[in-house]
This record gives C-alpha cells, structure tokens and sequence, in this order.
C-alpha cells in the first residue's frame, strides 16, 4: 500500500443501522467526504448475480464450482461494461436532480441562520472532518447533544452522601424518608386519576380495585408520617391545606387540565403529607415529570407514524388507539405530577433562573408533531418546540436554546447531503470521461493485437482482434454522443 494513501473507515449504509446509534454519524457514507452519494456496500450488490447459480452450484466439485463462479462474475463484468452508458446517464440525473433539491432545503436553512451560527458550525465541521481519522467521536457534531438535568435520585443520592458525613446518625436517613413522602404524593396523583376516570357509575371490580389501592396507599402514608418522629426537626412546606390537593388534573381523554371534586373526604388520596422545606428535591421531581413526558409524548407520536396509520383493518386500529390511551393517559399523570410540584416550588420563594426555568403547563403545550420522535424528519425544520422540551438541556449559553440545537444539527446536515451530491456529480462527470477513455484504450489494444497476429499470419486471432476493436470503438462513440447530448439536453432544460 503506497504511503501516502490515507484510507477512512466506513460502514455500509446497509450495515450501519444494525451498529449502535453513534455509529452512523462517524462511520456513515454520509459524512465522509469526497465520497459522494454511495452506499458502500459490495458483495452485497454481487449477491443477485450469484443467487442465479447457486441451485446449481450446490451439486457441483470444487473446480467446477470455481469454473461456474468465474463464468458468472466475467458476464456480470461484461455487462456492467456494455450498460455504463445507461448507468452513467442515470447517475448524472439523479445528481443534477439531488444538487438541486438539496441545494435548495440548504438554502432556505442557510438564509434564515444566524451569522454567528453558521460560522460556528462551518468550525465545528472543519474541526469534525479533520479529526475523524484519529477521534472517530469528533463526527458527534453531527448528532444532537443531550445532557440531562439531575434527577430526583439524583439529587437524593447527593443528599445522602452529604448527610453521611455531616449530619447526625439519627438523621442520615431524612433523604430517602423525603423522596418517599414525594413518591407518595405521585401515588396519591396517580389514584386520583383514576378515580376520576371510573366515575360515579363504577363496576364493583372497579370500586374493589379502587378500595384495595386506597387500603395500600393508606399503609404508605400511616408509615411514612409515624417515621416523621424521627426526621422532621424543620419548618415544612406550605402543603398543609387540604385544598392544596385540589389541583388541576390533566383529563386524557380530552386534553383539558380541570380541577379535581371535593366528593371525596376521608380519602387516602386526599390526606395531606407534611414535608420539611427542600427545594432541591422538588427540583429533581419537577425534572423526572418533565423527562417523562417527554418520553411518553415521543411514544404517543411514534405510534400515531408507525402503528395508527399503518393499521389496515379495524381490528388493528382499535389496538393501536388502545395503546394511544395508554400513553396518553400517562401523560395525563406526569402532566398532574409537574402541576402539584411546581405549586408546591413557588411557595418555597424559588429563584429566579427557577421560575424562568420552570414554567405552567398549558394544554397546547402537550402537542407533538413527528419532529420529536423523528427530529430529522424533512419538513420539520420550522416548527418550534414547547418549553420544557430545553429543561434538561445545556447548551452553554444564555442565547442558545433547544431549538438551536436542532437547527445546528439540521443545517450540518443539510450541508453534508448537499456536499456529497457535489461531490457525486464531480465524481460522474469523471467516470464518464475514464469510461470513454477506457473505451479508446481498449480499441487502441485490441488494434495493436490484430496487427501482431496479422504479422504472424494468424488470420483467426487477427480476425477476434479486430472485432474486439470494432467493439469497442462503437462503445466509445455511443458514449461519448449519449454523454453530450444529455448534458446539452439538460442545460437547455435549465435555461428554460
């Protein structure tokens, strides 16, 4: 291998889906330049030339196996030789057609970026590509970044580590007893729901249901307030009115926050759970609420794409709208969740990057296109995102946001479709020009081996010599005349 040859590893696009998700950004064709528009794959393509023979090459010895290969894959050479014509005009084709399409879709991203995002991203792209070799990771600018905001365990394990060496022994434990008293308000949300749901005119399987979760939530909360003997020794949240758990309760059969009854009374669901003030933890709930929502919002739209609407009959699409309720009725739960915990954040005095941090939920909010579950999408690139799709997402800067991460991925990408196009087209134009050549070299040949043979007075060799040089000869010109008259074709094409 000569020294100077540098080689830039790659998988096939038929291949590179099956490898982990970071794989397709570093090792994909589609970002590898000077490779144009090319699947990678080889043998693969060979396959349906093969498959031909291979009935018959089962019962066959291993020199006539090899025979019989040979055969096959001489004749598929020769065939591609004799079509490049038609290969190469197709390929020109489908170039001129993607520069424009995608030079288009880059443009209108090009016009609409900031300056001083497009400079960014123009550095980040040469840093990527000039790194690649010995940092394949250097290609993740292509890929949207996510870092994720602490969670309620999280936070809980930072309090216990803290606790564990400054905080007495009688009260290491006040963390854990904290997030359970938080998970019993989940719970109590949780059953509120689904009381509502079921309604006045329940089924007694339902009202047993109901009782015997009722009877498991009420043990949770006898336990959970006899340990407050031990761990309570501060003031406690402002949660200490029964009507503070009146609060809005996502319906999801309609989408509308309403506000929950009072028919209730004496109810474990309603019994209020008095918590020492701590933000932090509130925070971490706020955060895992919002998080799954998300997921649960990215499932409800993948199921809309993938199971909905690809239900042929009935039967399938009442199982599909089956599932929808389910996600959406979890959604419902994590929406209830963020409204109680964000009441309860605002009576703890929150700062000010909390309050711009975590804002009200609103019902138009919790609407998703198929831009989130699918963020490369075409034709998503305009849409905006609700505000908590930013919470758990730093991007190192007071300017930068969520949709600025998209747009930052969507542009880089943009621009690399339109680059391998480019590069496509140069690479056709050039086959076309080695093909032709290709073509006179071998008619120069076979030319020269006629002469020989003649010399030789070999009539029979000279006679195969100058039909192959005939052949070719007509190879060469009908290339040469289909290359130039597509060409011209299209630039008159693209006059008009």
């Amino acid at each position: 291998m000569a020294p100077q040859l540098t080689i830039i590893p790659g998988i096939g696009l038929w291949h590179v889906h099956g490898h982990q998700d970071s794989c397709y950004v570093r090792y994909a064709s589609n970002f590898i330049e000077g490779i144009g528009q090319i699947d990678g794959e080889i043998m693969e393509t060979l396959w349906a030339w093969l498959n031909l023979i291979s009935p018959a090459a089962r019962g066959m010895s291993s020199p006539h196996q090899k025979e019989c290969l040979d055969y096959q894959m001489n004749d598929s050479n020769f065939c591609k030789m004799i079509c490049m014509k038609r290969t190469l005009c197709q390929k020109y084709k489908l170039a001129r057609n993607g520069i424009l399409k995608s030079g288009k879709a880059f443009d209108r991203l090009d016009e609409a970026a900031p300056s001083h995002l497009k400079t960014e991203c123009l550095a980040r792209e040469r840093i990527a590509q000039s790194s690649r070799l010995n940092d394949p990771s250097a290609m993740d600018e292509y890929e949207i970044n996510i870092e994720k905001a602490p969670s309620k365990k999280e936070i809980e394990l930072r309090l216990l580590e803290g606790n564990a060496r400054n905080a007495a022994p009688s009260r290491r434990s006040v963390a854990t007893w904290i997030s359970t008293g938080l998970s019993i308000e989940e719970a109590q949300i949780a059953l509120l729901i689904e009381v509502r749901r079921i309604g006045r005119r329940s089924t007694e399987t339902q009202r047993l249901d109901i009782a015997r979760q009722r009877d498991q939530l009420q043990g949770q909360i006898d336990g959970f307030a006899w340990s407050a003997l031990t761990h309570i020794w501060e003031g406690f949240d402002a949660d200490d009115e029964p009507e503070d758990l009146d609060i809005d309760i996502l319906d999801y059969m309609t989408g509308d926050f309403t506000e929950t009854s009072h028919t209730w009374t004496n109810s474990p669901e309603l019994t209020v759970i008095p918590l020492p003030s701590n933000l932090g933890l509130r925070e971490g709930q706020a955060n895992d609420a919002l998080h799954n929502l998300r997921i649960y919002l990215c499932n409800k739209a993948i199921l809309f794409r993938t199971t909905v609407r690809q239900a042929k009959s009935q039967a399938l699409k009442t199982r599909a709208w089956s599932q929808v309720t389910s996600v959406q009725q979890a959604v419902s739960l994590h929406a209830s969740i963020y409204t109680k915990t964000r009441k309860q954040m605002m009576k703890l005095e929150p700062g000010q990057d909390q309050l711009q941090k975590y804002k009200p939920l609103l019902r138009e909010q919790l609407k998703i296109s198929t831009a989130v579950g699918d963020p490369n999408a075409r034709g998503q690139r305009n849409e905006s995102l609700a505000w908590f799709w930013s919470v758990e997402v730093d991007l190192g800067g007071p300017d930068q946001s969520w949709n600025e991460e998209f747009y930052r991925v969507h542009w880089l990408r943009a621009k690399a479709l339109w680059d391998r196009w480019r590069e496509e087209m140069l690479l056709v134009k050039l086959e076309m020009d080695w093909t032709c050549k290709f073509f006179l070299w071998k008619t120069t040949q076979w030319g020269e081996h006629m002469q020989e043979s003649l010399e030789k007075q070999l009539p029979g060799h000279g006679c195969y010599a100058g039909r192959q040089s005939q052949m070719y000869s007509l190879l060469a010109q009908d290339a040469q005349a289909a290359f130039q008259d597509l060409q011209n074709v299209l630039i008159e094409a693209g006059d008009e």
